[in-house]
């Protein structure tokens, strides 16, 4: 494990050092570095343009960046940040290995740690400013926090308020991630049928989550009149629910309100709420479209695994990487999805079989990440929160089948002659 952390580190860091420029244009990357200027600067988490407060993105990674920017300048941030992120991914090494520890052993622990230590896609990710690499690294953390040592042993006060705080922070990158919190239920519920038992838990968890998150929901409530965590919501939602939708992401007239969201907090407030009406209606209007719809964004979501590779060159306006070598890092980490991708569905379906209480947690965890993105539009990117939860699984049909080919320590495989 502390050898594929190592490597992890080291590819994570070489990667850094090619591919880490400072992001151009107005895509995520970009905007993510200039919030995190604002709010190192004194101005707040706020718009760009007018200087009212703003809640487009979820705070998470804008204060992240803000607090790495402290340490250097705008043109240094890229670098920092990546370096940073390079550290976080080889910790989610090590913590995917503790995850595939306790559900398939020692072995599944080295080929999940190994795995993901190689992985392209999110070895990519490092260097790019998006929130995936802090996100896995929160979210695999509670994880590990919460299969420590097997439920049967009792889950102690300390690891359930640690794995709560971890779980708080992963939702403040990533709102949609509250979806995870019925997947625990479940699988507590499976562990244990005690009423009273599984209420304080979960009363308890979600207690925590709840505390960490209010200090953000009051912020937007006094400064921006509204209730939410981002307003990002309705733009996701009329990519995906218009009409001429394609499943993937496309910007389209009829997601223009008259008025951009950096006007002002008023107009972000009201460009975020008359979107998201106009695509809930369009949803109900047109059932039969959203259900081809969902198919569509789930081909975008799955069909490849390189979205990271646009990413750190600014989506087409800093094309640095040559031709060549890209379509080659393309190939590499598409395979990769894919072997992956197929074992980590097969390792998924045995979780389900063995009924083990940590493993349909799992399972309904990676449901759940992969499922909530397919209500807005299709993107590979979406997908990537749910790769260590599939790399954990598929580490333990590799293991299995390990122990199946090699023979007990002390003993040799029986020779033809002994057959005989």
């Amino acid at each position: 494990m502390a050898v594929a952390a190592g490597l992890g580190l080291v590819l994570r860091l070489a990667w850094v050092h090619y591919a880490t420029r400072a992001p151009l244009g107005l895509y995520d990357p970009a905007r993510y570095a200039g919030y995190a200027d604002r709010i190192a600067e004194g101005q707040g988490y706020s718009q760009f343009t007018s200087g009212d407060p703003t809640a487009y993105y979820p705070p998470g990674y804008p204060f992240f960046l803000a607090a790495l920017r402290w340490f250097t300048d705008h043109d240094g941030l890229p670098v920092v940040a990546g370096t940073v992120q390079a550290v976080l991914g080889a910790l989610t090494v090590v913590l995917a290995a503790v995850v595939a520890h306790r559900l398939g052993g020692a072995r599944a622990a080295a080929v999940a740690a190994g795995v993901l230590a190689l992985y392209p896609n999110l070895v990519f990710h490092t260097g790019a400013l998006l929130s995936e690499t802090l996100y896995n690294t929160l979210f695999l953390g509670a994880l590990a926090a919460l299969v420590w040592r097997p439920w049967a042993e009792g889950l102690s006060t300390g690891r359930l308020l640690g794995a709560a705080a971890l779980f708080a922070g992963a939702v403040l990158v990533r709102p949609i991630s509250l979806a995870v919190l019925p997947a625990l239920a479940v699988a507590w519920w499976l562990h244990d049928h005690d009423v009273g038992r599984l209420a304080r838990r979960v009363g308890l968890f979600a207690g925590v989550v709840a505390l960490a998150l209010a200090p953000w929901m009051v912020r937007n409530l006094v400064r921006i009149d509204a209730l939410v965590l981002s307003t990002n919501t309705g733009d996701n939602l009329c990519i995906g629910h218009r009409e001429g939708a394609s499943g993937r992401f496309a910007l389209a007239p009829a997601c223009d309100t008259g008025e951009s969201t950096a006007d002002s907090a008023a107009a972000e407030v009201r460009h975020d709420r008359d979107l998201t009406d106009a695509a809930l209606r369009y949803a109900r209007r047109h059932p039969g479209e959203e259900a081809r719809l969902v198919w569509r964004r789930a081909e975008a979501m799955f069909a490849d695994d390189h979205d990271a590779l646009p990413a750190v060159q600014s989506y087409g306006d800093d094309d640095f990487i040559p031709p060549s070598t890209e379509d080659r890092l393309e190939v590499v980490a598409d395979l990769w999805w894919y072997g992956v991708a197929g074992l980590g569905v097969v390792g998924m379906a045995i979780f389900v079989v063995r009924r083990r209480p940590e493993g349909i947690l799992v399972v309904l965890a990676t449901v759940a990440t992969l499922a909530v993105p397919l209500a807005f539009f299709g993107d590979p990117r979406f997908k990537v929160p749910a790769v260590p939860l599939l790399v954990v699984a598929a580490s333990t049909v590799v293991a299995a089948a390990w122990d199946r080919l090699t023979p007990p320590r002390g003993r040799s495989a029986p020779s033809a002659r002994a057959r005989r």
